[in-house]
């Protein structure tokens, strides 16, 4: 039988994103995919499928939702799976605010997924963002990676090879680039819906460093009401795609490029919000 659980986010680094905690939660029935590589140090380095057959909504008193997608209904301690974090369930649905003003609906757009703007590692600095991203996700591997206490997170700049994938070089792990120059891609640079072109030359030749950037599009979102009886409200539906990196590995005060990609999925998750019994909170 699925067990429902509060949210496993890997490492201290989504601790300060607080303990939402549920009135209820899905029971995991759904259908979706995530597919792609990993390059994870003493894990697992070439193709991965995920193949998720549990899928989970977590609502909480505020405007947030938890999505989890994973490989068995096991605690999040003991599986492979995406957390998703939503942070307002309204702007993305497009939902009137409390004293009535519309807001338009970001469903079907392309949404970035990045670590919150607060969430730094030591010795990166906060940095001001005009626009942060509202959705935010994790990779856990407790059973592929289980010697390890891993979790990887979505960015919206990583470093990835020049044809844009995230395998390891066939000379093994390269050299740590953080003593290079930052290069940031310019103002409006679009090589692609997934990679950028770093400044590699005028050409942006095929050895020019590329960044990859994490997205996902929304079709349908449940609206976060445990109680809710109209099916549509309760679904929700999305394709995404993900590189994911090790925050351990930006470079101190945050320059040089970006971290390198540990982690390249894409794939999708469509499932009903049905109510099950509490997530049980601890102390």
């Amino acid at each position: 039988m699925a067990r429902c659980g509060s949210l496993f986010l890997g490492a201290t680094l989504f601790a300060t994103l607080g303990t939402l905690l549920a009135p209820g939660c899905s029971i995991g029935t759904g259908s979706g995919s995530a597919r792609g590589t990993l390059d994870v140090p003493d894990c697992w380095s070439g193709d991965f499928d995920l193949r998720p057959d549990f899928f989970a909504a977590v609502p909480s008193a505020s405007t947030a939702l938890q999505i989890r997608i994973q490989n068995g209904g096991d605690f999040e301690s003991f599986s492979d799976g995406i957390a998703f974090l939503v942070d307002d369930v309204g702007k993305v649905r497009g939902d009137p605010l409390p004293d009535g003003t519309m807001r338009p609906s970001l469903l079907g757009q392309t949404l970035v997924v990045a670590i919150p703007p607060s969430v730094r590692p030591a010795g990166v600095p906060l940095t001001a963002i005009a626009h942060p991203a509202i959705v935010h996700a994790s990779l856990y591997l407790q059973r592929t990676c289980r010697t390890q206490n891993l979790a990887l997170y979505a960015m919206d700049a990583v470093t990835v090879n020049a044809d844009g994938s995230c395998q390891r070089p066939d000379g093994g792990e390269p050299p740590d680039p953080c003593g290079s120059p930052a290069t940031v891609p310019p103002a409006g640079v679009d090589a692609g819906p997934t990679a950028q072109a770093l400044d590699g030359g005028a050409d942006g030749g095929a050895t020019a460093q590329r960044v990859g950037e994490s997205t996902i599009v929304f079709r349908s979102m449940f609206d976060a009401n445990p109680a809710e009886a109209n099916a549509q409200q309760r679904l929700t539906d999305a394709d995404f795609e993900l590189f994911f990196a090790d925050p351990r590995e930006i470079c101190p005060g945050g320059l040089g490029p970006p971290p390198r990609c540990r982690a390249h999925l894409k794939g999708s998750f469509r499932f009903y919000f049905e109510r099950g019994r509490p997530a049980q909170p601890f102390p």
